[in-house]
């Protein structure tokens, strides 16, 4: 009755629906049914000829036997006992605040599994009473880098999995570091079996979800550092995915190449040196055959002009005086030919033994540099652009939990890895 208006006006089916609270839930449904009679309803629809009484259990009218069996054969609906009331959770899903994503993780751990990676010593009499989601915060973000000069081609993932976000939305997100997650192995629907954790502030405030997105950014881009492994002689850098061993192996084989380098131009050049002092030594070596033999010939004519000499004295001729003195001049000579071209030779292999220690020396020089430069190695931390950091998750994720029930207490274990 409005007080304005002349008479009473009578509702419609449609205006009484706008004066309820709201849509039903789950958890409504069987005070409903209760307040409506609808358990005494259904066992009298059940009820045949001759059937005795319906049951009563827990204040709910339970249905004959062979009642369950009648009902699916003709299509009616089964009606199923409601949930206790001191099960953890809700039937019901909280719905999320708009433009804020919604996940849903797999229950990919067993039930054995889910206790060991507890680490709790599984109960005998352990039974699962029910699969509760409850509501996690996750984000996720890549975070490339990229430099050529470093030969630096690397990608990061940052994951954050947060169990109890900060009403305000402070969270300090070191503290919830978490392996990555599989985008791709999202499951698209909760376990229909399943029951609910409450949502909570601030899963279910937008503005204050858009902050933390932010934060998260933030946080990613000034914690987000690699380390490049560095030799600036040798112009060799690596990124993280090279470990110090590989790297100091690369900075050998890098300044091995360089020593063979410096090692074949010293060796052409010492190369030359030796070149023009063996032929210089086979020059000498030929005068010095050339030498030995005329000395011989000069030695015959010389012991030749002795004999003749002496023969000349017995047979009452003359023969001259200067004539030996000049065989034995030129014989003198060609004896001085042949020391001048031995010592010539001497001096010659001499510089050549000298050379070669000297190409050794130098050899060993260019061993012992090369080395210091392999071994010196430095690091160099590399930060990301800001555009290289790239949210790939962020929003409300519905983690499974296994509620276990033994001895009388009830145990809510991950059911959950990100593994």
């Amino acid at each position: 009755h409005n007080v304005h208006a002349r008479e009473p006006v009578l509702f419609h089916t449609r205006w009484a629906m706008n004066y309820l609270a709201g849509p039903l839930t789950r958890t409504q449904i069987p005070a409903l049914n209760e307040l409506a009679g609808v358990e005494e309803q259904i066992a009298e629809r059940y009820r045949l000829p001759g059937d005795a009484e319906p049951q009563v259990e827990d204040g709910q009218t339970m249905p004959q036997e062979g009642v369950l069996e009648r009902a699916a054969e003709d299509g009616t609906p089964v009606p199923k006992p409601a949930g206790k009331l001191d099960e953890p959770g809700s039937l019901t899903r909280a719905p999320l605040p708009g433009r804020v994503d919604e996940y849903f993780l797999p229950n990919n751990l067993s039930l054995p599994q889910a206790y060991q990676r507890a680490d709790i010593t599984m109960a005998g009499d352990a039974e699962i009473l029910a699969l509760l989601y409850r509501p996690v915060l996750l984000a996720q973000a890549q975070v490339s880098f990229l430099n050529r000069k470093y030969n630096l081609d690397h990608e990061e993932t940052h994951t954050a999995v947060v169990n109890d976000p900060d009403r305000k939305g402070r969270i300090q997100w070191e503290d919830w570091t978490a392996g990555a997650v599989d985008s791709q192995g999202f499951d698209r629907q909760p376990d229909p079996r399943a029951r609910f954790g409450n949502l909570g502030t601030p899963l279910d405030d937008a503005v204050v979800m858009r902050g933390m997105k932010q934060d998260f950014l933030d946080w990613v881009y000034h914690e987000s550092e690699v380390t490049v492994l560095a030799n600036e002689a040798l112009k060799v850098y690596a990124g993280p995915d090279v470990s110090p061993a590989e790297f100091r192996t690369m900075c050998s084989e890098a300044a091995r190449e360089m020593r063979d380098a410096d090692v074949r131009k010293l060796e052409r050049r010492y190369e030359n040196k030796i070149d023009a002092i063996e032929k210089r030594l086979e020059r000498e070596k030929r005068e010095l055959e050339e030498d030995r033999d005329e000395l011989s010939q000069r030695k015959m004519e010389e012991w030749g002009t002795h004999a003749e000499n002496v023969l000349s004295l017995f047979g009452g001729r003359r023969r001259r005086v200067s004539t030996s003195l000049t065989k034995r001049r030129m014989t003198s000579k060609a004896k001085a030919d042949v020391e001048e071209s031995l010592d010539a030779i001497e001096d010659y292999q001499e510089d050549i033994e000298e050379l070669e220690e000297e190409l050794t020396q130098e050899i060993n020089q260019i061993n012992d540099h090369w080395g210091e430069v392999a071994s010196d190695i430095s690091e160099i931390p590399v930060k990301p652009y800001k555009k290289d950091v790239r949210l790939d998750l962020f929003g409300v994720a519905w983690m499974p939990f296994f509620v276990i029930g033994h001895g009388g207490d009830l145990l809510e274990i991950p059911g959950y890895s990100e593994e």
